[in-house]
Formats: structure tokens, sequence, C-alpha cells
């Protein structure tokens, strides 16, 4: 399959992500430190982590399989559309049981990019339902969600220890 390092690269820095994020965790609610904002953030950073681990994996592992590379892809592509989809309402319902001050310090950019992800998802599934997305783009959409990931751990850092 091509661009199967990358694959498996984005996979490992989703897997790294995914760590981090359960180590950050357990240490923040083990002090009690946990403010719903920043649970937020976390609950993103992991979600989106996962994903990238299953759908960077998933084509592998089917072609693997012996199913041709273009259904493997859009299999996988309709898999991460669904996920995007259901994560990003998991991110709104949580976004809607904070309090205004606390919607606030979430900002405008954590909410592009949780909405981001559910159309980075559905613009890849799409893309490769009417067949004119290959391995480069889906690989390439993969990359955005890892950057969903990275903002947003960027972002909870320095809150976090700034």
């Amino acid at each position: 399959m091509p661009h199967e390092s990358l694959l498996i690269g984005l996979s490992q820095i989703g897997a790294v992500f995914a760590g981090f994020m359960a180590l950050f965790i357990a240490l923040a609610q083990r002090d009690g430190r946990l403010d719903p904002v920043s649970a937020l953030r976390a609950r993103s950073i992991l979600h989106t982590s996962v994903m990238t681990i299953v759908i960077s994996l998933l084509p592998l592992v089917l072609t693997a399989a012996e199913f041709d590379v273009t259904l493997a892809l859009r299999m996988s592509a309709g898999i991460g559309a669904v996920t995007g989809l259901a994560l990003s309402f998991e991110g709104a319902r949580h976004q809607s049981q904070l309090t205004s001050e606390q919607k606030k310090s979430t900002g405008l950019m954590f909410n592009l990019i949780t909405w981001g992800l559910t159309g980075i998802a559905f613009l890849n599934a799409i893309g490769i339902a009417a067949g004119i997305i290959d391995t480069a783009f889906y690989t390439a959409t993969i990359f955005l969600i890892v950057l969903v990931s990275a903002l947003n751990f960027v972002k909870i850092s320095l809150e976090r220890w700034l």
C-alpha cells in the first residue's frame, strides 16, 4: 500500500499523544486540579489521538487481509467520518455543560478545531466515495487530525504550565 510507512508514523504520533494525555489526566485528577475546560481539551486530544491510531492502521490491516486498496480506503474513510462526527457531537455535548465563563475560556479556536475535525472526516469520506481521493489525500487528512491533537496539546500545555 502506498504511504504505508507514513500511516504507521502517524499512528505512532497518535499513540504518543494518547499516552501523554492519559498520564496527564491521571496526574491531574489525582491532585484534584483538572478544571472542566482542561478536561474538555484533554478529552478532545485523547479522542483525536485514538481516532488517528484507528484510521491510520485500519487501511493497512484491511489490505493485509486481501482487501482492495480502494475498498480499504473507502471503508476506513467511512469509519473515520462516523467517528469524527461522534467525537464532535460528544465534544459539543461536554462544552454545552460548561458555564458561560468557562465557554469563553475554551475560545473560538477550540470550537473551530472541534468542528474542523468533522469537516476533515467528511471531506475524506466524500472524496473517497466519489473516487477522487487516493492514499496521499487520505494520509494528508490524517495529518490534519494529528494537527488538531497537536494544537490542543499546545494550548493545554500553555494554560497549565505558563
